[in-house]
């Protein structure tokens, strides 16, 4: 039985102009590795983050994908061979109250019942968990933790359609307020899949505050909804 959930979303804006530096190190992964990335997997998994080729089967399972010039020669994306949680974080210093983060995204989910979201968080011991999710965490938060102290703002959660797989990347512009100038906080890219393949991509990171002027809100308050679904026989 499909059991739907609600999850509040920040706002979603339109640039126009040029933005200000980016707090993001690495956010386009052009280097053709993590370099001012920490990559987590959850102990006594299968997988991790792995850097790629845009349009390329996924480095250890072979999935499809989609890419476009804007990617353009590497992007990070998770992989495996059996279930497992995979978190990739950085750290950055809000130089305001009010950020704004953007990333190019795709989560395939091969199983075909996703989401599912354990209220266990990031953990492939729970089943069924097989979900994908972008966040802001606190600057001393454990990479896989989703304990309500430790996520400031949860900027995505769940997965992309599944009819059309391999889906393309998709932009998200947001905005994160709240944030105390000065302080440290976490991105947090994460998944965690126990029922089936689940390949989550991403790309062009950026945490910035925009020029005076750019910025056009278009809406708040957006509400998005997740799906869960009934037990499913872990895949192995």
């Amino acid at each position: 039985m499909l059991r739907w959930l609600p999850m509040a979303l920040t706002a979603v804006v339109a640039i126009v102009g040029t933005a200000q530096a980016n707090l993001i190190v690495n956010g386009n992964f052009e280097t053709g590795d993590f370099t001012g990335w920490v990559i987590v997997d959850q102990a006594g998994g299968f997988g991790t983050w792995l850097i790629d080729v845009p349009s390329a089967p996924t480095p250890l399972s072979a999935q499809p994908t989609q890419g476009t010039a804007a990617n353009g020669n590497w992007y990070a994306v998770t992989d495996q061979y059996g279930p497992g949680a995979h978190a990739m974080v950085q750290s950055f210093v809000a130089t305001e109250s009010r950020l704004f983060v953007s990333f190019d995204l795709f989560v395939n989910d091969w199983s075909g019942v996703g989401p599912l979201v354990n209220p266990a968080g990031l953990d492939f011991t729970a089943d069924p968990n097989q979900h994908a999710r972008v966040d802001i965490l606190t600057g001393g938060a454990n990479a896989l933790s989703t304990a309500p102290g430790d996520v400031v703002d949860t900027l995505f959660l769940g997965v992309d359609p599944q009819f059309a797989l391999p889906n393309p990347f998709q932009s998200y512009t947001m905005l994160v307020s709240g944030l105390t100038k000065g302080d440290t906080y976490q991105i947090r890219f994460g998944e965690v899949d126990n029922q089936f393949f689940l390949t989550m991509g991403v790309d062009n990171v950026r945490i910035y505050i925009p020029e005076p002027g750019s910025l056009m809100l278009l809406g708040l308050g957006a509400v998005g909804m997740v799906a869960s679904r009934s037990l499913r026989r872990r895949w192995q």
